[in-house]
């Protein structure tokens, strides 16, 4: 085995049909199929208690936790203790408020808003990322969205998740743009899209996953994360190949 290996988790947004079903269910699932931690997006209505539990039984390391905006502005303080008690010390945003303009000025403005946040949950041990689409490669003064954003947030106090997958929809390299954020990616997104820029599974499409390996291990990437939100399979065969595919990647 490839000892520069990165874990990789799942981001649980990937079943959320299942999860809306049983959440234990998903949890027992992504361990089968032989991941090693956990992204959150929803808790799934388990207790902080509960999570840890089930966590712990399952082998699953708990990664980090998606929350909306909304959610870090005014109940910050109780997400982080929700997320303590099982072990997660890492918030990401994943996506600006809803009706947010994007322009320049606007997510500079959103970048120190983050800012903020992130001091508050640094102070308390905890870090924010935040998680970008494609459309944070739309170009303002010259710059990608979201080069203003990072340039204007305090890198001590805001990280960047790169989701590699949308990267390559917006149009740039994922292997070269995640090289310019070393050091400051500490997780990724692994998806992928097919040569008509439909997303498909991992290892399925146009995303070269040897490159953002090769990248990631250059980036001082801690975790990889992989996310399908849209399938050509059953979402659980789709995390299951997708899995699979970065498996045999790692270990070429």
């Amino acid at each position: 085995m490839n000892m520069n290996r990165h874990p990789i988790a799942l981001q649980l947004y990937s079943l959320r049909d299942l999860a809306r079903v049983s959440f234990v269910d998903v949890l027992e699932l992504t361990s089968q199929l032989g991941y090693e931690g956990v992204e959150f997006a929803g808790y799934g209505g388990l207790s902080s208690g509960e999570m840890k539990e089930h966590l712990q039984r399952l082998g699953l390391q708990a990664v980090s936790s998606h929350v909306s905006f909304e959610r870090l502005k005014n109940h910050l303080e109780e997400e982080i203790a929700y997320n303590r008690e099982f072990g997660n010390d890492t918030l990401v945003c994943p996506a600006p408020p809803p009706g947010f303009i994007r322009n320049a000025e606007n997510w500079r403005d959103f970048a120190r808003e983050l800012t903020t946040m992130g001091k508050q949950a640094s102070d308390q041990g905890f870090r924010l990322g935040y998680h970008n689409h494609s459309w944070e490669f739309e170009i303002f003064s010259d710059a990608y969205a979201l080069d203003l954003l990072f340039e204007a947030a305090d890198s001590r106090y805001v990280f960047a998740q790169l989701d590699l997958g949308w990267v390559l929809h917006g149009g740039e390299d994922p292997a070269n743009y995640l090289r310019k954020m070393a050091g400051h990616c500490p997780l990724v997104h692994i998806k992928d899209f097919d040569q008509n820029n439909k997303q498909t599974d991992v290892g399925c499409g146009v995303l070269n996953v040897e490159n953002v390996l090769e990248a990631a291990l250059d980036a001082e990437v801690e975790w990889l994360i992989l996310e399908t939100e849209e399938y050509r399979i059953s979402p659980e065969e789709s995390v299951r190949a997708g899995l699979i595919n970065l498996k045999k990647a790692q270990n070429k």
